[in-house]
């Protein structure tokens, strides 16, 4: 093996979907900053952000946006050789370490390959062994050196269980929150209400959900004025979720209510009364904004029924879990009819004094969330590797 210099040293860094990329990009930003690391050298994937910050991408996530077991298997052969070009690319390379971000499906397989090469694994962004398929732990024993968590009560979970853990704070409480979209003059007069729209940062995921929540937002016209911001994810084509909402809304009269923003979702969910939020890292976007939300999810019955058999956990939404307790509504696949969303939203908008007390409540797990620069912790780690 050929020993590289700090100042030249190799970095392997894996993200495989959009806030991965954003985390992976301030990750990388932070340990270039550190002392005797202005040569260091990235490589790995990633998207636009990583791309920014210096990172040699060998496949872009927007390649790697699939969800669920089905649809898992229509981008197989991307993954394949995705996994394969990094391989050699590592054996080629050397790296001092491998940081393997979130994406555990494959970088739990990425971090047998790597300890099999001897390249230490900092894993950023820990998987959900508490929620579902725990039996994973094993891998996480025998081929992670370090394990860096972001939801507070995640450190402990994983060090009862024999893996060196750390709690380092929630990289979203740092991160940016890209560029300030061009929002729709408001219309309609003072009763008219905002409510935003996440669908997700894969392109599967939002085929999925999104014609439920612009429903949804049919459903919620016809008891009050609104309008709706629907927000479309770095990762995802604007074109896409246009084509989607004129094929869902064509010929109603509500169409020309609905505005497709690109740019900050935190923006845009600031400026909502309500949101209609897919499960996943959005949901603590809407915490940190302080709008009322719910939590929804939808996907193809093969991959739901798969998932409910191994996801153990009777609460699903990352702010619930970090509360404790469900504080924010959650309405998955058949529960989530346009109907009983429209329902949920109206709730909260024709109650301020509801609305209110969740705006409280997730203040509350903002502060959970931890004071610390997650970046900068995990830089700290990993530079130890260097």
């Amino acid at each position: 093996m050929t020993e590289v210099s700090g100042k030249s040293a190799r970095v392997l860094v894996v993200a495989g979907e959009s806030s991965a990329d954003r985390y992976g990009a301030e990750l990388v930003r932070c340990l270039r900053a550190l002392p005797g690391n202005e040569g260091l050298r990235f490589f790995g994937t990633g998207g636009d952000a990583m791309q920014a910050a210096g990172v040699e991408l060998l496949r872009h996530v927007r390649d790697l946006g699939h969800i669920g077991p089905k649809e898992a298997l229509t981008g197989l052969r991307t993954y394949l050789k995705t996994f394969t070009l990094l391989l050699e690319a590592a054996a080629a390379e050397r790296p001092r370490v491998a940081v393997l971000i979130d994406f555990p499906e494959f970088n739990l397989r990425l971090a047998k390959k790597m300890k099999r090469l001897e390249i230490p694994v900092v894993y950023y962004i820990g998987p959900h062994l508490w929620a579902w398929r725990k039996g994973r732990i094993r891998t996480i024993r025998r081929c992670v050196d370090r394990m860096l968590v972001i939801l507070p009560f995640e450190e402990a979970y994983y060090r009862e269980r024999g893996v060196e853990a750390e709690f380092v704070g929630h990289p979203l409480l740092e991160s940016a929150p890209g560029p300030d979209p061009v929002l729709p003059s408001a219309a309609g007069g003072p009763e008219c209400r905002t409510v935003a729209i996440l669908p997700g940062s894969r392109r599967r995921e939002v085929d999925h959900i999104l014609p439920t929540l612009l429903l949804a937002g049919c459903e919620l016209m016809k008891r009050t004025p609104a309008r709706f911001l629907v927000s479309v994810a770095p990762t995802v084509d604007a074109g896409q979720v246009e084509g989607i909402l004129e094929r869902t809304l064509r010929g109603r009269e509500g169409r020309r209510h609905f505005h497709v923003l690109t740019g900050s979702s935190r923006a845009i969910l600031a400026a909502a009364d309500f949101a209609f939020v897919k499960s996943g890292t959005s949901t603590l976007e809407a915490a940190l904004a302080g709008v009322p939300f719910l939590i929804t999810y939808k996907i193809s019955r093969v991959s739901w029924w798969v998932g409910s058999l191994l996801i153990r956990s009777s609460t699903k939404g990352l702010v619930n879990l970090i509360a404790g307790e469900r504080i924010v509504p959650e309405l998955f696949q058949g529960e989530a009819t346009p109907e009983a969303l429209a329902q949920v939203a109206l709730h909260y908008l024709e109650n301020p004094a509801e609305s209110a007390a969740m705006r409280a409540r997730l203040g509350l797990v903002r502060r959970q969330l931890g004071a610390h620069r997650a970046s900068e912790r995990a830089a700290a780690v990993v530079n130890g590797y260097l």
